[in-house]
C-alpha cells in the first residue's frame, strides 16, 4: 500500500498540469437558446426564449441551439504575444463567434440530422491577434448534436481560452503516466493467461481476464488523447469504458467467490447480478455507472473475503485488507475514474492478485512435480517387480550374429554412432548395431538416460556425485563411473530419490 500511495503522489503533478492550462479565464452568464433561425444565422437573442445554464449542463442532444456567454480574460492574457486558442470540448458540431467575429466551425451544425456534419469532440479555434479583449468578451456558439447516441448529464466538457495547442496532445500528456499501469496490466494478462492455458483450470482465467478488462478500460480512456475523433464516437467510447469496468468488477468478484466460498456460489453470483441490474444500470451519468460497476463487485468481494476470514480460510487476511482498502478508495472518490489515479489503484490491486496467483501456481507445480515423481517411482518399482518375476531379454545383432541377452546382465550402455557398446555385470562388452535411442525404446523402465551417450541400469547404481559445474557422475557396483550431463542431472536426482 505505501507503493500505491507513492504512485498517486507521483501522478498528481500531471493532473494539475493538465488542469492549469485552462485556468486563466472565467466564463460567466451562460444562456442557452433554442434555434429560431436557419443554421448559421445569429438570432435576435432579445426576442428569443433563453434559459440560463451552467456551461457543462448545456445539452445539444438531438437539438439545434445557440449559446451566449460572457468570457472574462485577464489583461496579461489579452496582451500576451503567444498564440491563443478558444477550446471547446462538447458532444456537438459547433460554430463560434467572439466579439462579433466568426472564428470558425467544427463540423457543421444544423437544424436536422441530415444537414449536420459531425464535429470533433475536442477542438481549438485559433484566435487572431487582438481578438481577445481584457475584461468582458462576448461569446456566441451555435451547436447541434443530432448524431448523439445517448444523452449525457454533462455533454459540454470545456469552454475556455488558453495558449493554443492541439487539444488531443494536451489530453494525451495527461494520460502518459498511465502507460506504466497499462504495461503491468497487459503483461499480467498475457503471463497468467498462458499459465491458465497450460494448467487447464477454468477459474485460473479470472485473474488474467480482470487484468485484460482493466487494460481495455484504460485503452478506451486514453483513446481520447490518441486521435481527434468525431463526437458520435464519444458515446461508443463511454460504453466501452463501462463495459470493460463491468468485466473487471465481475471477474474480480468471481475470483474471490471461487477462492473463499465452497457452497451456493451460483446463488451468490445471481444476487450480485441482480444488484448490478438494479443499482448500476439505472444510475445517472456514465461516471457514476462506471464507479458503481467497480464499487459494487469490489464491496461484495470484500465481504466474501471477510466471510473467508471468519471461516479461517487460507489467504483471507490479505484479501480482506486489500479489498476493503480498494473499496474505500472508490467510495471516497467515485468520480475519479477518468483520472489516472484509478488505473494506479487497479494496477496495484492486480499486482496483489498476481502475487497470490504466483504462490498458487508454484504450489500446484510443486504438487504436480511430487505426484509425477511418485508416479515415476511406482512405475520403476513395478518395472523392477516385473523384471524379477519375468526377466526380460534383448536381442542383439552384430556382424551378422544374433544374440539373446538378459537385460538384468546389462550394467550400462554407451552410444557410439550407429552402434551401442553394452557393458555387462562381469565388465565384458557386447557391440549392438543400432542407435542408443532405438535400444532405449526396447529396454525396460529401470534403464535411465543419464547422458546423451549413456543409458544406466538403476540396479547397478551405488552413488550420484555432482561437481561445481552442475554435471556429475554415477558410481556403479561393477567399479566403473558413468557421466551425468548437467541438463539431465535434475531428472536423474528425482528418479533416484
Amino acid at each position: 500500500m505505501p507503493i500505491l500511495l507513492l504512485l498517486l503522489l507521483l501522478a498528481a503533478p500531471h493532473a494539475r498540469a493538465q488542469d492549469s492550462l485552462y485556468a486563466q479565464v472565467e466564463v460567466r452568464e451562460v444562456y442557452v437558446c433554442d434555434s429560431t433561425t436557419r443554421a448559421g444565422v445569429i438570432p435576435d437573442f432579445k426576442s428569443s426564449a433563453c434559459i440560463r445554464a451552467e456551461g457543462q449542463f448545456i445539452s445539444p442532444y438531438k437539438r439545434h441551439i445557440w449559446v451566449v456567454a460572457t468570457l472574462i480574460a485577464p489583461r496579461v492574457m489579452a496582451e500576451s504575444q503567444q498564440p491563443l486558442g478558444f477550446f471547446l470540448s462538447a458532444k456537438a458540431s459547433s460554430t463560434l463567434w467572439l466579439n462579433g467575429s466568426k472564428l470558425g466551425s467544427n463540423g457543421l451544425p444544423a437544424r436536422t440530422r441530415d444537414h449536420e456534419v459531425p464535429g470533433k469532440m475536442d477542438t481549438a479555434f485559433a484566435l487572431p491577434p487582438n481578438a481577445l479583449k481584457a475584461g468582458k468578451n462576448d461569446v456566441i456558439i451555435e451547436m447541434s448534436g443530432h448524431h448523439s447516441i445517448i444523452p449525457l448529464l454533462a455533454p459540454v466538457h470545456l469552454i475556455a481560452v488558453a495558449r493554443y495547442q492541439s487539444p488531443t496532445d494536451n489530453i494525451l500528456r495527461g494520460y502518459l503516466p498511465s502507460l506504466l499501469p497499462l504495461g503491468v496490466l497487459l503483461l499480467g494478462a498475457m503471463y497468467f493467461g498462458v499459465s491458465a492455458l497450460r494448467m487447464g483450470g477454468g477459474q485460473r482465467f479470472l485473474v488474467p481476464l480482470t487484468a485484460f478488462f482493466a487494460a481495455g478500460q484504460l485503452v478506451s480512456e486514453v483513446s481520447r488523447g490518441l486521435f481527434a475523433y468525431e463526437y458520435p464516437f464519444h458515446d461508443i467510447r463511454l460504453m466501452l469504458i463501462l463495459g470493460f469496468a463491468t468485466g473487471t468488477g465481475a471477474c474480480l468478484f468471481l475470483h474471490v467467490l471461487a477462492r473463499f466460498v465452497r457452497k451456493r456460489r451460483f446463488t451468490i453470483a445471481l444476487f450480485a447480478c441482480l444488484a448490478y441490474l438494479g443499482l448500476v444500470l439505472p444510475a445517472e451519468g456514465f461516471d457514476t455507472k462506471t464507479s458503481l460497476a467497480l464499487l459494487l463487485p469490489s464491496m461484495l468481494a470484500a465481504l466474501i473475503s471477510g466471510y473467508g476470514l471468519a471461516r479461517r480460510r487460507r489467504g483471507a487476511v490479505p484479501y480482506t485488507l486489500v479489498l476493503f482498502f480498494f473499496t474505500g478508495l472508490i467510495y471516497l472518490a467515485p468520480t475519479r475514474f477518468l483520472d489516472i489515479y484509478f488505473y494506479y489503484c487497479v494496477a496495484a490491486l492486480l499486482v496483489f492478485l498476481f502475487a497470490q496467483e504466483l504462490r498458487s501456481l508454484f504450489k500446484e507445480r510443486r504438487m504436480r512435480a511430487a505426484e509425477k515423481a511418485r508416479a515415476d517411482q511406482l512405475e520403476l518399482a513395478l518395472s523392477e517387480s516385473q523384471e524379477r518375476e519375468n526377466p526380460s531379454n534383448v536381442q542383439l545383432s552384430s556382424a551378422g550374429k544374433v544374440e539373446i541377452l538378459p537385460t538384468a546382465d546389462i550394467a550400462y550402455a554407451r552410444g557410439a554412432g550407429d552402434y551401442v557398446e553394452l557393458v555387462l555385470k562381469d565388465r565384458t562388452t557386447r557391440l549392438h548395431s543400432a542407435t542408443l535411442s532405438e535400444l532405449e525404446s526396447r529396454l525396460p523402465g529401470k534403464f535411465l538416460r543419464v547422458h546423451r551417450s549413456y543409458l544406466v541400469n538403476t540396479a547397478y547404481i551405488v552413488a550420484l556425485e555432482r561437481d561445481a559445474s552442475g554435471a556429475g557422475s554415477l558410481d556403479l557396483t561393477i567399479g566403473e563411473t558413468v557421466p551425468v550431463s548437467r541438463r539431465i542431472m535434475p531428472s536423474v536426482r528425482k528418479a533416484l530419490t
